[in-house]
């Protein structure tokens, strides 16, 4: 049972950190910033709840910084979209809701102080945040679970919080002050990340909302989710708004023609370190499943699930990848209904000359 409960908290310290190593938290001059967030202890008990957790495919939530104002004008546009203009309340840190044109620009001018400046600022003054759940998620839940979230994490900063009904899925635009009451800069990390994707996760099931936060890594997961700015430019292209596809969009979409009409093979950098991150993963899940094979009928069937989980994993394909094999099925099905249209020709010049 030991070795157990230690091959556990090994994989669950694993599970609870970011795949890449935090970066130490700076210096510069006349400022002071946080420390990022160190890899937290593990108990054997939440190890296991997060392995069942993770290879039953549990929700996973999402937080991700979406950007953030240098300045006041860039901190008011970020309350005016997530307030939609007043129409939509916000609530503070204080628990205070604010809803109307001016209400909203009560909250902003109480952000004021600190020195920030009011345009051409050249460092982050709010970081703006995004937490999100899978469609059909309790909305109200993930509010409060955001809050909770919130006045955690950030209970020495101002921030202002509103919750989005216009998707599918429930999501919470979150701002936060980049500088604290204490004057210390905030300098999130991915470790921190990681720390807020748990701490919210924690805060859903504190709601009865089932949720987990999993290093994509662990999941089976090889490629990186496209940043929203790019998101947001692509659409609007595609919608006939204006402008053209985001330029590493574009970069991409030449690299996949390159190879497909060219030959032209696209050597990915860092599918080196993808294969052998997946190849450490195996392994990691591989040792758990050994262990807990040794254990209790309960332990036997998580094995089970957990060498199942593994077989069921995605290849290792990179988007790259994956977009040349869709461009060539497509100019397969393009062929094979030209090869299918002059056969069905032929056929009709063959019952015409019978007829004659």
């Amino acid at each position: 049972m030991r070795e157990i409960d230690g091959i556990l908290r090994d994989w669950g310290e694993v599970a609870s950190k970011s795949a890449a190593k935090p970066s130490k938290g700076r210096n510069i001059a006349g400022g002071k910033y946080k420390k990022p967030a160190k890899t937290p202890h593990i108990s054997a008990m939440a190890a296991r709840e997060k392995l069942a957790a993770t290879v039953r495919k549990a929700p996973e939530v999402m937080v991700k910084i979406s950007g953030g104002g240098k300045d006041m004008r860039g901190i008011k546009a970020h309350f005016d979209y997530i307030s939609r203009n007043g129409e939509v309340e916000i609530e503070d840190e204080q628990g205070r809701i604010h809803q109307g044109k001016e209400e909203v620009r009560d909250v902003r001018d109480d952000w004021k102080g600190g020195g920030i400046p009011y345009e051409s600022g050249t460092k982050r003054e709010a970081f703006n945040i995004v937490l999100s759940m899978p469609p059909g998620t309790d909305r109200a839940a993930v509010k409060d679970a955001a809050r909770e979230f919130a006045s955690e994490l950030f209970s020495n900063h101002q921030y202002v919080f509103a919750a989005h009904d216009d998707e599918k899925h429930p999501h919470i635009h979150l701002a936060v002050k980049a500088v604290d009451l204490d004057g210390v800069r905030m300098n999130p990390r991915k470790a921190d990340l990681q720390q807020w994707r748990e701490t919210f996760a924690e805060k859903l099931r504190g709601q009865g909302i089932e949720a987990n936060a999993t290093p994509r890594q662990l999941r089976g997961v090889v490629k990186k989710a496209e940043k929203q700015s790019v998101k947001h430019i692509n659409r609007r292209h595609r919608e006939g708004k204006g402008g053209e596809l985001a330029r590493v969009t574009q970069s991409q979409q030449k690299a996949v023609e390159r190879e497909v009409k060219e030959g032209q093979k696209h050597i990915n950098p860092a599918q080196d370190n993808i294969s052998a991150g997946r190849k450490q993963v195996q392994q990691g899940y591989g040792a758990v499943a050994r262990a807990l094979a040794a254990g209790t009928a309960e332990d036997k069937q998580l094995a089970l699930e957990v060498v199942q989980f593994v077989q069921q994993m995605p290849p290792v394909e990179t988007r790259h990848a994956e977009q040349v094999e869709a461009v060539k099925r497509g100019m397969a099905r393009e062929q094979s209904r030209a090869v299918q249209k002059d056969q069905g020709r032929g056929g009709e010049r063959k019952d015409q000359g019978r007829s004659r």
